[in-house]
């Protein structure tokens, strides 16, 4: 290997700052010690990885790779270091979690517990990040496994169905479509809709129920936390399509209701999302494995459409 770490760091100090100067103060040396490791990795590599557009300087395309590289690379060795010092303290595993698209922890409690009896030294440590960027978190090593509804498989990233769920229509419980055995497109015209993504997510109702039909609700509304749109709805703000799994507590209290959306219903299936390099010998793996048997044999009902 030609490069030392102090030469990947370089990379991605220069990647997340932009310029020379500003990379040297992260990396705490001076802006010509740091010219004289950039020079030194471009002659130990045989080519140029900068050129210089006034004081920033851009990466050539060769060398995109090298930068993916680095900001996988040191994140993954830093936690490896992390880890590995927290094990020798007190004989536990850390494995950051996060559940994509929804934040929806009420069932989160019953399975710590659970876990606590099968696997005492893993400990979980529940990143935000995760909900809104997945697939981005797993990739840049700030969370281990994420818990993901629909399709979000990726390169390098490694898919394992969980269990399986549905979109629901979420209404307040007196809502004049709480009473309906589903819905069609045509009901939305006249409601508020909050969407926790502006953006289409492949997969989910926008893409299979709502774009086809051509039909715009009356107003469209996002609220980027999942829970906070179910105390919306709960209020009378307005109505969503989301996972019934992810609003069950709501339900159970009758706080909202749910109809099914279409006559055929839009199936939703869950899995849990890990680099390919975190697999079954990896805590990551461990966890995933403890995750998949207790949504199997605690949570049957989770397994099929309620």
């Amino acid at each position: 290997m030609r490069l030392d770490i102090r030469h990947w760091e370089l990379l991605k100090a220069i990647h997340e700052s932009g310029t020379l100067h500003k990379a040297a103060d992260q990396l705490g040396i001076t802006q010509s010690a740091l010219s004289h490791r950039l020079a030194e990795a471009e002659r130990r590599l045989g080519s140029a990885i900068y050129e210089r557009e006034g004081r920033r300087l851009r990466l050539l395309p060769a060398a995109e790779q090298l930068t993916r590289t680095a900001l996988e690379l040191l994140p993954a060795l830093q936690r490896a270091e992390s880890d590995f010092m927290q094990y020798s303290r007190d004989a536990t595993t850390v494995v950051r979690f996060g559940v994509a698209a929804y934040s929806c922890y009420h069932w989160l409690p019953g399975f710590m517990r659970w876990l606590e009896k099968q696997a005492p030294g893993l400990q979980l440590e529940l990143v935000a990040s995760a909900t809104q960027h997945p697939v981005r978190s797993l990739q840049d090593g700030s969370v281990d496994l994420v818990m993901a509804p629909g399709d979000l498989s990726a390169a390098s990233i490694d898919s394992t169905p969980l269990f399986d769920d549905e979109l629901v229509l979420v209404v307040p419980p007196d809502h004049p479509l709480a009473t309906r055995s589903w819905i069609k497109a045509e009901d939305l015209l006249q409601q508020t809709y909050l969407t926790y993504s502006g953006s289409a997510q492949p997969g989910f109702e926008y893409e299979r129920f709502i774009r086809p039909s051509g039909i715009i609700p009356l107003q469209v509304k996002v609220v980027e936390m999942t829970d906070a749109i179910v105390e919306l709805i709960a209020a009378g703000f307005g109505v969503s399509i989301l996972s019934r799994w992810a609003v069950s507590a709501a339900l159970e209290t009758n706080r909202v209701a749910v109809v099914q959306v279409s006559s055929q219903g839009l199936d939703l299936g869950w899995s849990s999302l890990a680099r390919e390099s975190g697999k079954e010998v990896s805590a990551a793996g461990v966890l995933r494995n403890h995750l998949e048997r207790w949504f199997q044999d605690s949570h049957p009902a989770t397994t099929t459409k309620a």
